[in-house]
């Protein structure tokens, strides 16, 4: 895969917010499902290192939908961006639990995290204002290639069909 850069700019704070960042990328066409699951920690990583500007107390003990809610009570975090954490949390949370994603709920994930990741990273930054991300760049989506496969090999089908009939009229036609 080719390495986006959707993340990279989190290593300014934080290797681990961009290690999980492209880690979510990366496992994207291999296991859509992990996407989630690291996306979910992107977030939970994200929460706690506000948590932790902030003076907001928080221990292992204490959940992601906990420590949201302290944010949000404390610093006024803006109900779009609590909506996107706790989305990361929930998908997070299902995908660890059901066991099984959809390429479109990886990709919906990603750009959910990125969004996020844009709104930190211009908040903490001492340049976050100047900040311009640039366009998501999604990566390959496994299932396209599939499609077209399976689009190729009904026309394939479909002409198979038509010389099989053509080369039975000529036989039938030969034996008259």
């Amino acid at each position: 895969m080719t390495q986006s850069n959707n993340f990279s700019f989190l290593a300014e704070h934080s290797p681990l917010l961009a290690q999980l960042g492209r880690s979510a990328e990366q496992t994207f066409s291999s296991d859509p499902n992990t996407t989630l699951i690291k996306l979910r920690q992107l977030g939970e990583a994200m929460a706690q290192d506000l948590a932790s500007r902030f003076g907001i107390v928080f221990d292992a003990a204490t959940s992601q939908a906990d420590l949201l809610y302290k944010l949000q009570r404390e610093i006024q975090l803006e109900q779009d961006i609590l909506r996107l954490f706790h989305t990361l949390r929930v998908e997070g949370n299902k995908a660890n639990h059901q066991f099984h994603t959809q390429h479109k709920d990886a990709m919906d994930g990603l750009k959910v995290a990125r969004a996020l990741a844009i709104w930190y990273h211009q908040g903490v930054s001492k340049n976050g204002a100047d900040f311009k991300a640039g366009p998501f760049i999604p990566p390959q989506d496994p299932s396209i290639e599939l499609r077209a496969l399976q689009t190729q090999i009904e026309q394939l089908k479909v002409e198979l069909g038509s010389t099989v009939q053509a080369l039975e009229n000529n036989q039938q036609f030969a034996a008259l």
